[in-house]
């Protein structure tokens, strides 16, 4: 667990390369607002593995007024391991803080389960309401709110693309995490594929060293292609996912444009950084003494689709002319 003093130097840092009138960190007075941050990676690296969620926070919580010199963090890291979202969530509410931002639903729920009084702001990926963390979305009434992408028909939407760049698509590979079997994905992709008319073969796949063997039973089971589903242990393997893919020649459709990066072919998803940015406007609220419980949970009305052109012709694949129509970014 890192300090909060680290972790404060971390973020002025990191806030130096975009908002240099804010380069420098001052230790907080003790009458400040406490922002406790649940983090699945290392605190002291939130910019490059906690994707850009929680820079375009930090930005927006400047734009409404707010610096480092007014607010305080404390940070606690989950490991890189699911099960320590809790612990995490538990020394935060020790401290304590005034609210608890998270950029992930594993992590809402940690805190959830942790406080049913300190307000928790998130990015939440499945269904709030089924999950637990709200009665509604125009009023969610308890302790937590934020921003949700969860929408049923992603999960087509993702198959259906595929399906365009391999015409004859009959049996998908799937990446699946058990520890998190309570967010809706399964079920969700299920639904499409029978609708769509193509076989799924989920891989459970619950730590790294399971990655190898997943892939080479898809691969021996007929897959023609790779759906990963949301999972922040996927996203820190996104690279080796993607390397495994073009090893197997298995087209990847994955949720986030990070996975394109690395080098997976595909992936659809809602803006990521724009949740983060908004996820601001919620602190700022209660921070000024809105309950949390009152602020509806939005959905993005914004999403992006990303595509790896190297990747595809290393793959031999020649992507039709329509998905390149609705790619915002190609990489070559």
């Amino acid at each position: 667990m890192k300090s909060k003093w680290r972790y404060h130097v971390c973020l002025a840092s990191a806030l130096a390369m975009t908002l240099p009138s804010i380069a420098t960190a001052q230790e907080p007075s003790t009458q400040t607002p406490r922002i406790g941050l649940i983090a699945w990676w290392p605190c002291d690296m939130p910019y490059a593995s906690d994707s850009s969620e929680l820079r375009t926070f930090m930005r927006g919580l400047h734009e409404l007024g707010h610096t480092l010199t007014e607010l305080s963090f404390e940070c606690r890291s989950a490991g890189k391991h699911d099960g320590g979202l809790a612990a995490a969530a538990a020394e935060l509410v020790q401290q304590p803080v005034d609210l608890i931002v998270t950029t992930s639903q594993p992590a809402a729920h940690a805190a959830h389960g942790a406080t049913e009084a300190i307000p928790i702001v998130t990015i939440i990926s499945g269904d709030p309401v089924a999950g637990g963390l709200a009665q509604n979305i125009a009023k969610p009434g308890g302790n937590d709110t934020g921003v949700s992408y969860y929408a049923t028909e992603l999960a087509a939407k993702r198959l259906e693309l595929l399906m365009e760049v391999i015409p004859k698509l009959a049996t998908v590979g799937v990446l699946a995490n058990p520890e998190v079997a309570y967010l809706p994905f399964e079920e969700d992709a299920k639904r499409a594929a029978r609708q769509l008319g193509v076989a799924l073969n989920i891989q459970q796949v619950s730590a790294p060293d399971e990655l190898d063997s997943a892939f080479s039973d898809m691969k021996a089971e007929g897959a023609q292609a790779v759906f990963i589903f949301p999972d922040l242990m996927f996203s820190d393997q996104s690279t080796r996912i993607a390397a495994l893919a073009i090893e197997r020649r298995l087209p990847t459709m994955a949720w986030g444009p990070w996975f394109t990066e690395a080098g997976c072919l595909m992936a659809y998803s809602a803006d990521y950084s724009g949740m983060g940015h908004r996820l601001a406007f919620y602190v700022d609220r209660i921070l000024k003494g809105t309950k949390a419980g009152d602020l509806p949970i939005e959905h993005p009305t914004t999403f992006e689709m990303s595509i790896n052109l190297k990747t595809a012709n290393a793959l031999g694949i020649d992507l039709p002319e329509t998905v390149f129509l609705l790619a915002d970014k190609v990489i070559e």
